[in-house]
C-alpha cells in the first residue's frame, strides 16, 4: 500500500511538472496569438473565420483521442495529445498564410479541449473524490505560477525586437515548441495508466455515450451549458487583446503587465477555490465567482486608459479559480470509467455547435462596435448559462450523487 502511494505521489509530481511546463511556454504566446494574425495583414473578421474552422476540423480528433483515454489507455491518449499540442507551434511560426493559420489553429484549439479532458482524467484517477477539489486546485495554481512570468518575458523579447509586429511575435513560437517538447519526454517517463480502461470499441462507446444522455437529463443540460461557453468565451477573448492594443492603446508591457496579473489573481485563489469546492461543492463555488468575470469585462470595456486592463485581468485571474471546480464538477458528473467517452462526447457536441461563434465575434467586432463581442458575452452567461450551472447536481458528496445516476444496461458486462 505505501509503495503504491509513493508511485502515485510521483505521477502527480511529474503531472503537475509537465503543468508547470505547460504554463510558461504556453504563456510567451497565449496572449498574442491573435494579434499575430492580425499584425501578418488579416482583420479582425479573419481572426473570426480561422476560429471558426478550427472548432468544426478539431471537433472529431478531439472526440477520438477522448475516446483513446477510456477505451485503450490514458496515457497513449495524453501523449499523443502533446504531440499535437508542439505541432501548433510549428504550423504558427512557418508561414502566414491562412492555410497554414487555419491547421495551426486547430492543433492549437484541438490540443486545447482534449489535453483540458484527459490531464483531468488522469489527475482524478490518482487523486481520492475527497481531495479531488484540492488537487485539482492545486493543479491549477501550479500552472499558473509557472506561466506569471511569462507575459513579462515576452513582452521584453517583443521589445527587444523592435515592439509589438509578427516578426518580433514569431520566434516565440520556437520557444514553445522547445519547451513543450521536454513536456513530453517528462510525460513519457513518468506518467502512467494506474486506472486501466475497459477495452470497448469506438462503436460501443459512442451508444453508450448516447444512451448516458438520455438517461440522465442533466447530463444534457451540461453539454448545452458548454455549448453556450462558446457564444461567451468563443465571441469575446479572441478579440480582447486586439481590443486592448487597438482601442484601448496597450503596447507589449501593458499586455504583459496585463498577463502577471492574471496569473497572479489566479495562483492566489486557486487553492482556495478547490477547497471551497470541497466545502460548500463545486456549484456554489462556480456561482459566487461569476461576478468577479462580468466585472473584469466592464473594466475593459470601460477603462479610461490602458493601465485599468491590469486590474481587469487581475479580476478575471481571481475568477478564472473556478476553472478547477469546474472541471472537477464535469469529470465527476459520470463514473471514472465513462470520463473519456463522457470527454468525447463534449467535445465533439461543444466543439461542432459553438463553431459559429468567434465567426459572429468577428462580425460583431467590425461591424457593430469593437465592444459589441463583451456585451453580447456577459448576456449570454448571466441570462443562459448561470440558470443551468443552478440546476446541475452537486457532485461533492460521491455516493449520494452516484444513487441517483442512471448506467446504460448492461454497460458493465
Amino acid at each position: 500500500m505505501a509503495s503504491r502511494t509513493r508511485r502515485l505521489a510521483a505521477h502527480v509530481k511529474a503531472l503537475y511538472a509537465r503543468m508547470a511546463l505547460d504554463g510558461f511556454f504556453n504563456g510567451l504566446t497565449g496572449q498574442y496569438n491573435n494579434v499575430y494574425i492580425v499584425e501578418l495583414g488579416f482583420s479582425e473578421a479573419d481572426v473570426g473565420r480561422i476560429r471558426s474552422f478550427s472548432f468544426i476540423a478539431g471537433a472529431l480528433p478531439a472526440a477520438l483521442l477522448s475516446f483513446v483515454a477510456d477505451a485503450m489507455s490514458r496515457r497513449r491518449a495524453y501523449l499523443l495529445i502533446l504531440l499535437v499540442e508542439a505541432l501548433a507551434s510549428v504550423f504558427y511560426y512557418v508561414d502566414g498564410s491562412i492555410y497554414v493559420l487555419m491547421l495551426a489553429d486547430t492543433l492549437l484549439i484541438t490540443s486545447f479541449f482534449t489535453l483540458t479532458a484527459v490531464e483531468g482524467i488522469i489527475l482524478a484517477d490518482y487523486v481520492r473524490g475527497e481531495k479531488r477539489g484540492f488537487a485539482f486546485g492545486l493543479a491549477n495554481a501550479t500552472n499558473i505560477l509557472a506561466s506569471m512570468l511569462a507575459p513579462l518575458a515576452a513582452a521584453y523579447i517583443i521589445n527587444r525586437l523592435g515592439g509589438i509586429s509578427a516578426e518580433s511575435i514569431r520566434p516565440l513560437y520556437l520557444l514553445r515548441l522547445a519547451g513543450l517538447s521536454a513536456g513530453i519526454l517528462l510525460a513519457y517517463a513518468y506518467i502512467r495508466d494506474v486506472r486501466p480502461p475497459r477495452p470497448a470499441s469506438m462503436g460501443k462507446a459512442f451508444r453508450e455515450s448516447v444512451e448516458l444522455l438520455r438517461l440522465n437529463p442533466w447530463l444534457k443540460r451540461w453539454v448545452l451549458l458548454e455549448v453556450l461557453g462558446g457564444y461567451v468565451w468563443s465571441i469575446s477573448v479572441p478579440f480582447e487583446m486586439i481590443f486592448a492594443v487597438r482601442v484601448k492603446g496597450a503596447d507589449e508591457f501593458v499586455l504583459g503587465a496585463m498577463g502577471a496579473a492574471l496569473n497572479i489573481g489566479a495562483v492566489i485563489a486557486s487553492p482556495l477555490a478547490g477547497r471551497l469546492a470541497d466545502r460548500i461543492g463545486r456549484v456554489k463555488t462556480l456561482l459566487l465567482l461569476r461576478p468577479l468575470y462580468y466585472a473584469s469585462v466592464a473594466l475593459l470595456v470601460l477603462a479610461p486608459g490602458p493601465q485599468y486592463l491590469v486590474l481587469a485581468w487581475f479580476l478575471r485571474g481571481v475568477f478564472s479559480s473556478g476553472s478547477s471546480a469546474f472541471r472537477t464538477l464535469a469529470l465527476e458528473l459520470v463514473p471514472h470509467y465513462y470520463r473519456g467517452r463522457w470527454a468525447a462526447t463534449r467535445n465533439l457536441l461543444s466543439m461542432t455547435l459553438r463553431s459559429p461563434a468567434p465567426l459572429i465575434g468577428g462580425l460583431l467586432y467590425t461591424v457593430v462596435s469593437p465592444a459589441a463581442p463583451f456585451a453580447v458575452a456577459i448576456a449570454v452567461d448571466a441570462l443562459l448559462r448561470v440558470p443551468l450551472l443552478y440546476m446541475t447536481p452537486e457532485t461533492r458528496d460521491r455516493r449520494r450523487y452516484l444513487a441517483m445516476f442512471r448506467e446504460p444496461r448492461g454497460a458493465r458486462s
